[in-house]
């Protein structure tokens, strides 16, 4: 889809495209700001010159703010039987209205702010191919191979948590998804790699500056005792030939 950014005047593809409140947003390519395309309950209004085309600069976090972050339901409704309330930040079911017996959120906190749903400015991008991605794999039967190829976008986006999180709220409509579980579970296992591989490198890296600073220390420890050996044996030779006869 072509489109002209009034914010950064770039010209081509868009980088993404989502539906919001009825409304059908792009996303440039280059600056990564989010416009209207078409606006709800006017669809047979006649679209303007192309020269005096005008593209809103709202941010890409106002269009993803107000799309929910879980992905949408496969056409045949969530499995029968499910606990009544869905945790916003895990994903966990449960009959207690009141906190998540998984992860500790107060419901009524989830009201007044939601870290989780934050994604850094440099990252909406990134998260929002991940989520079209999400989106377009779970919206029929999909198979090992295609959760594979949605695990090398989440890779190459750097947005494996993201991905985790995505899985964990379908799964918690659809707990009888047992290709999606799989998928799951290899995401874990490549991020607790990942982490682990992280905190070796920083054990590395502390221990060696630590060490470092023990050699330098003890380096200095050397020359502060030979420096106060040297005062003391000159001053015992002066002492010694005030002395002497």
């Amino acid at each position: 889809m072509q489109i002209r950014c009034e914010h950064c005047g770039h010209e081509g593809e868009a980088a993404d495209a989502r539906s919001v409140d009825g409304a059908i947003w792009v996303v440039c390519g280059s600056c990564g700001e989010a416009s209207p395309l078409i606006r709800p309950g006017k669809p047979d209004a006649p679209s303007p010159p192309a020269e005096s085309t005008r593209y809103a600069t709202t941010g890409v976090s106002s269009a993803v703010e107000r799309v929910e972050m879980a992905p949408p339901p496969k056409p045949s409704a969530p499995a029968a039987g499910l606990p009544p309330n869905k945790c916003p930040k895990c994903g966990h079911r449960q009959d207690d209205p009141f906190a998540c017996h998984k992860c500790g959120l107060v419901f009524a906190n989830a009201q007044k702010r939601r870290p989780w749903d934050e994604i850094p400015p440099n990252r909406k991008v990134a998260y929002g191919r991940v989520e079209s991605a999400f989106r377009r794999l779970v919206a029929g039967e999909s198979d090992a191979a295609a959760h594979a190829a949605f695990e090398a976008v989440a890779v190459k986006e750097q947005a494996v948590e993201y991905a985790i999180r995505l899985y964990r709220h379908h799964l918690a409509d659809y707990p009888g998804d047992e290709t999606s579980a799989v998928a799951l579970s290899g995401l874990v296992q490549r991020a607790q790699m990942v982490a682990q591989s992280l905190a070796r490198e920083q054990i590395k890296t502390t221990v060696g500056a630590a060490s470092r600073s023990l050699k330098w220390g003890a380096a200095a420890i050397v020359v502060l005792l030979l420096a106060v050996a040297a005062f003391w044996l000159i001053r015992l030779m002066k002492a010694q030939q005030h002395l002497l006869p």
